[in-house]
């Protein structure tokens, strides 16, 4: 009888003891699967689905803007640009993505035209594009010089400074 006692006793002890390491495990497990899930949902932004850049802001896309003049203008290769933003396509005026926060340096100069730069009276059909293509100057010089944007509407009959024609 002592013997059946004796063996009851470390059953019991035996289904206790691993009760509590199931249960420990389980608990672990439970916790380490709220955690890596809250977490993801913390770092995932709720409109792309995406986990947000460190030290990049949010940016509302305007008319005018693509993937290509937003890249070259944040200094930025387009691609990297669509990955960071899990874009497949394009962007479209009201999309919300992300663009880095430019390094605090020295303030930009002052904008406005080069000595040798003259005034051009803008034509139907001339954009700073193909402005730059024509005078072999970049698009942000031309920016730069006119005080300007790439938000800037262009009408013809308004005059912008421009490089000598060579």
């Amino acid at each position: 009888m002592q013997l059946l006692k004796n063996l009851i006793v470390g059953l019991t002890i035996s289904i206790l003891a691993i009760a509590v390491l199931l249960g420990t495990w389980l608990t672990v497990f439970a916790e380490a699967e709220v955690l890596s899930s809250s977490d993801s949902r913390k770092a995932l932004d709720p409109e792309t689905g995406c986990i947000p850049p460190k030290g990049w802001s949010v940016y509302r896309v305007h008319n005018g803007d693509t993937l290509t003049n937003l890249a070259d203008q944040f200094r930025i290769e387009r691609a990297t640009l669509m990955s960071i933003n899990c874009i497949e396509s394009d962007i479209t005026p009201g999309d919300t993505i992300y663009l880095p926060v430019p390094e605090a340096t020295n303030p930009p100069p002052a904008c406005g035209p080069p000595p040798t730069w003259v005034l051009y009276p803008l034509e139907k059909g001339d954009s700073l594009s193909r402005l730059a293509e024509r005078l072999e100057v970049d698009e942000p010089s031309l920016w730069h010089a006119n005080c300007i944007d790439i938000h800037t509407v262009l009408q013809p009959g308004m005059s912008i400074y421009v490089p000598p024609v060579k």
